[in-house]
């Protein structure tokens, strides 16, 4: 803008100067009157510009999703509405974007025409590409002359909070959970006569049915024995811990060690709480993060808002982090560890959970794939049987190029 503005300032400096020196030199009274003419335009133009300096008022919203996933296209509508007496016209809006890069951030749209007391809608769309917590605005408005030689700028403090979450991909097969020695998803009701959890209702006294649970009042309603029914309640919890690590940024944006680990926990931790799982997270990046067990979409939120703004700076092992929560970790439960496959030397350290009912199951990234980019099928192959004889379980593995939900289909 500036540097259009000036080479227009430097033709009509040049037409004026020469107009004038024509003049003085010819006495021809059509060059002065040229040069006098171009002076009061000038003139004109950047009294133009100081009336909408001094008397135009601007109100501006935004209107955004406040949150998307990687990849996804942010559609944005801004509603201008001009409250003063003035018409505006050759007016440049800039939205300022970082969840975009580079000269992509700043987004310009000219707008043309604006009478005075009326309002106009914009859209507009951008792509983000980067995880993350932005702060979208401010915005700024270009006040130009109808020549374009002179500019105001005015900042408008309009801002929108978006939060972009890892991309997810689709989980179609799964290991077994534990609770107990029962293998299941979810929530599972049985209805028994025995020492349950919840009364659910009555029914017919059977043979083996403890005097106890008779229900005597309904017994001399219906002259009959009737027992108490209780309903019984088998519910499933999985800890899932993560390690993003410093000394993996092998390669850059999502190619990275920990974007795809990333990328994997946004994933489990969706395929998990949908199917009705407690969850809790467990990471170190920048700090140690523990976001307790729950359930259900809120608790879902918690954990791609953490995922969307956590950067790897971790310096710490697998081994300290489970040494640290290890004790926190509840019986009867499942532990997902993502990690690359350089922390297998680690794992045996959680073998002592076996004996609280806690399985394991290690979701490894083969890191030299990654460093390297080499995926060769025997390089892969080496480091899984390596792997599927040092670890305690079975692992499921990934690797640069590779698409993560297929990761699941071949365990």
């Amino acid at each position: 803008m500036l540097a259009t503005c000036l080479k227009k300032w430097v033709l009509f400096f040049l037409i004026a100067a020469a107009s004038l020196l024509i003049g003085m030199r010819t006495s021809i009274a059509f060059f002065y009157l040229l040069f006098w003419f171009l002076v009061t335009l000038v003139a004109v133009c950047g009294l133009w510009v100081l009336c909408e300096a001094a008397f135009v008022t601007l109100q501006l919203a935004r209107q955004a999703t406040g949150k998307v996933d990687t990849g996804d296209i942010l559609e944005i509508k801004v509603s201008i509405h001009n409250r003063s007496f003035l018409p505006l016209g050759n007016m440049l809006l800039e939205d300022y974007l970082p969840c975009l890069s580079g000269s992509l951030a700043r987004k310009y749209i000219l707008i043309e025409y604006l009478g005075p007391g009326l309002s106009m809608d914009l859209h507009y769309r951008c792509q983000c590409l980067r995880r993350g917590r932005y702060r979208l605005g401010p915005f700024s408005v270009y006040f130009f002359d109808p020549l374009g030689l002179f500019f105001i700028k005015r900042a408008y403090p309009v801002y929108s909070e978006l939060y972009v979450y890892p991309k997810t991909f689709p989980i179609r097969r799964f290991p077994a959970l534990s609770k107990g020695v029962l293998p299941w998803f979810g929530i599972e009701s049985a209805r028994a006569g025995g020492d349950e959890d919840e009364f659910f209702g009555v029914r017919e006294y059977k043979p083996g049915d403890p005097i106890k649970k008779i229900h005597w009042f309904s017994t001399a309603l219906k002259n009959r024995l009737i027992v108490k029914q209780y309903q019984r309640q088998v519910f499933f919890r999985a800890t899932l811990i993560c390690n993003l690590r410093r000394d993996m940024e092998f390669s850059a944006g999502a190619d990275s060690v920990n974007e795809y680990a990333i990328k994997i926990a946004a994933s489990v931790a969706r395929y998990l709480l949908d199917k009705g799982i407690s969850v809790e997270l467990i990471a170190q990046a920048q700090e140690p993060v523990h976001i307790p067990f729950n359930k259900g979409a809120q608790h879902l939120e918690s954990i791609l808002k953490f995922l969307a703004m956590a950067r790897p700076d971790s310096q710490m092992g697998l081994d300290e982090i489970f040494q640290s929560c290890a004790r926190h970790i509840p019986d009867h439960t499942t532990v997902i560890v993502i990690m690359p496959d350089r922390d297998w030397e680690h794992l045996p350290l959680m073998l002592p959970l076996e004996k609280r009912n806690v399985s394991l199951i290690p979701l490894v990234l083969i890191t030299s794939t990654f460093k390297y980019a080499l995926s060769r099928p025997e390089l892969i192959k080496d480091v899984k049987i390596k792997l599927s004889q040092t670890l305690p379980a079975v692992p499921i593995v990934f690797y640069r190029g590779q698409d993560p939900e297929e990761a699941f289909l071949e365990w």
